[in-house]
């Protein structure tokens, strides 16, 4: 019974930073929303390091008219000018384009660090003997790739 437990929780953790961030990788790769140019036009200090930017969206296609105080990500310099899409409520906008993909796929490439090695440890528990050398590599490679991936997602979303 332990053991189910411990590989549900597992489980869960390797997928809810995934599924928590399918709303964010479908707005960075064009899925959903409104693509367009974001301009930061002020940021104000909440406090404990934190701060509210706002903006205008400008959308791509010329027809649309600009949307005024979108919230924009807080770690913006005011005037700062970048690739946005406007998420389908029309209040927030998020960074597109290449930065904002790498950085909208921070959070599952760490889920995915924690999945790899779940097949593994299944397989160490059920038979009687643990899987071969060969797929101990191949699991630390997938997840040394996983793992980088996180870190360029992270650096990116600061940069």
């Amino acid at each position: 019974m332990g053991v189910i437990v411990l590989f549900s929780m597992w489980l869960a953790l390797g997928l809810m930073p995934i599924l928590f961030s399918l709303g964010d990788m479908r707005l960075a790769f064009g899925l959903t929303g409104e693509p367009g140019t974001a301009v930061v036009q002020y940021c104000a200090d909440l406090g404990d390091d934190r701060y509210d930017c706002r903006g205008r969206f400008e959308p791509a296609d010329p027809r649309r008219a600009a949307t005024e105080d979108v919230h924009l990500p807080p770690d913006s310099d005011e005037g700062e000018m970048f690739p946005a899409q406007l998420r389908p409520d029309g209040e927030h906008a998020a960074p597109a384009g290449t930065q904002g993909r790498l950085a909208s796929l921070a959070l599952p490439a760490l889920g995915m660090v924690f999945l790899v090695p779940l097949p593994w440890g299944l397989a160490s528990l059920v038979t009687s003997r643990r899987p071969g050398r060969l797929s101990l590599y191949v699991m630390g490679v997938l997840a040394g790739a996983f793992a980088l991936l996180c870190v360029v997602g992270m650096v990116a979303s600061s940069a």
